[in-house]
């Protein structure tokens, strides 16, 4: 009776340590679970973190764009105004010879009138 009390002692000793290895492998396995988790989230923010710092440096570009698209607008307006004061002006010219031209026209005429008067 001695040893079938120690025999079964031994096996209820057999079954808590394992049931016990079975807990602690199961503990063991939901901290590597949660680890894994804490991992997982940390890639995640990252790639949300540079989803965000895209974002930013995306409008930054944009912002830049609209920057230099304005530069640019602004530059061929000056551009445009220039052109039409040179034309403005060279119209201007045009008219002043024209004017001149007249007048030499006038000159000579009376020149050569001055000349057959003589």
């Amino acid at each position: 009776m001695n040893e079938f009390t120690q025999e079964r002692s031994r096996i209820h000793a057999s079954i808590v340590i394992s049931a016990l290895l079975t807990r602690h492998i199961a503990n063991d396995m939901n901290e590597l679970t949660q680890e894994r988790s804490r991992i997982y989230a940390s890639i995640v923010k990252r790639a949300l973190v540079d989803q965000q710092i895209a974002g930013n440096m995306n409008e930054f570009t944009q912002e830049r764009s609209r920057i230099h698209a304005s530069i640019v607008k602004r530059a061929l307006a000056k551009y445009n105004i220039a052109s039409s004061m040179n034309e403005f002006t060279q119209e201007r010219s045009r008219f002043y010879a024209s004017i001149a031209k007249s007048a030499l026209v006038v000159h000579r005429f009376a020149g050569n009138m001055n000349k057959d008067t003589q």
